[in-house]
């Protein structure tokens, strides 16, 4: 799991999450110490369930944010997280990560405004989108986007099967034209930003990392 900060549990939901991955993750601690450094991070309101590494997560959200885009009409960049999100970071810092507990769930009063850029920095995305209102329901309809995908290429056997031992832990997007007027933003820039940070991160478990970039225009886009 080393390569990212957190990964969001998608694939399914059980009835009780809390309660299944709470169990779940004390199991694994119990058969191997890698797993004392994964907490849970729950959103009961949303039934969305992060497995998240303390030391990364100390190590990358207090040195380095993602660049937040406002969904508005200009889709609007900037470096600063929205008001709340540091809040709720250093109160995961000394509640959570600092004294070892198994899980911690978010207020059930949180909105989008902050859920939203709130993953994007847990998910190591470069690019935080933040969308305007509580009640925003369509985000980017029609916009071209840049879109990436990095994967790590791993030489075990186990996945050697698996897309030729490629696979696919991180997939974001970035408008084009915000891409076009920041140049931190631009493909050339992102693409070397990931491929460093991820090639440090994975060199320890002796795999490598490719990124794609591609673009693509949808109707919407999930968040």
């Amino acid at each position: 799991m080393r390569g990212r900060t957190a990964h969001l549990v998608d694939a399914l939901t059980p009835p009780d999450p809390v309660s299944v991955f709470t169990s779940l993750l004390k199991n694994l601690r119990l058969k191997s110490w890698i797993f004392r450094d994964i907490f849970l991070l729950t959103v009961p309101m949303h039934m969305q369930t992060f497995f998240v590494q303390r030391t990364v997560l100390l190590e990358h959200t207090f040195l380095s944010f993602p660049s937040f885009i406002r969904l508005d009409q200009n889709l609007t960049v900037t470096p600063s997280a929205p008001d709340g999100a540091r809040e709720i970071l250093l109160d995961w810092s000394y509640e959570i990560l600092r004294q070892g507990g198994l899980s911690y769930s978010l207020p059930g009063d949180l909105t989008q405004e902050l859920l939203v850029p709130l993953a994007g920095i847990l998910l190591d995305y470069p690019v935080a989108y933040v969308p305007v209102s509580a009640h925003q329901s369509t985000f980017l309809a029609g916009e071209p986007l840049d879109v990436y995908e990095v994967a790590f290429n791993s030489p075990s056997a186990g996945l050697s099967s698996l897309q030729g031992g490629r696979f696919v832990f991180i997939k974001f997007s970035c408008p084009r034209r915000v891409a076009e007027k920041d140049s931190i933003l631009s493909p050339a820039c992102l693409l070397l930003l990931l491929e460093h940070k991820f090639e440090r991160r994975l060199e320890s478990i002796g795999a490598s990392v490719s990124v794609r970039h591609y673009t693509e225009t949808l109707d919407r886009v999930a968040l």
